[in-house]
């Protein structure tokens, strides 16, 4: 299999900037703002570090340096930095976890793991401010995956 080359296009979402609606792209996608709704794309995804969203990835390699309440699914290279927090379960081929990345949910990663498709739905997660304060408000759970919600 030919390795993918990514095209030189990347749709940017900038920091400020509020999109609430699921985003499709051919070509790599950058976010450094918020977004509530689902991100698929043909390439990588890069989540920056003031980036916010509120839903699921779905791409080749993706890099989180910011917050994700969503399910991350990964058909080749996960990067999670030491700045990530993510609420969802996750799905890669392979993985890198920085120390000091925040994980909450179920991960499944290697080479023969089937990775489930995406079918998007209207947007309805909340940001890391919402996700805070409803945290702090519910008692503690139990489980060993907190307070996400599947």
């Amino acid at each position: 299999m030919a390795a993918i080359t990514p095209s030189t296009h990347i749709t940017q979402i900038k920091q400020g900037s509020i999109i609430t609606g699921n985003l499709k792209s051919s070509q790599s996608i950058r976010v450094d703002g918020n977004i509530t709704g689902d991100l698929l794309s043909d390439e990588k995804i890069i989540i920056g570090i003031n980036g916010e969203i509120g839903g699921n990835l779905r791409g080749i390699d993706i890099t989180v340096e910011g917050f994700v309440n969503g399910d991350v699914m990964c058909k080749g290279f996960l990067h999670v930095t030491k700045s990530a927090k993510i609420f969802g379960k996750i799905y890669a081929k392979e993985i890198s976890i920085e120390k000091g990345a925040e994980l909450n949910g179920k991960v499944n990663v290697g080479k023969e793991i089937e990775i489930p498709e995406l079918n998007t739905s209207s947007p309805s997660r909340s940001s890391s401010q919402d996700k805070a304060k409803s945290i702090s408000s519910q008692p503690e759970k139990k489980d060993n995956y907190g307070s996400v919600a599947w």
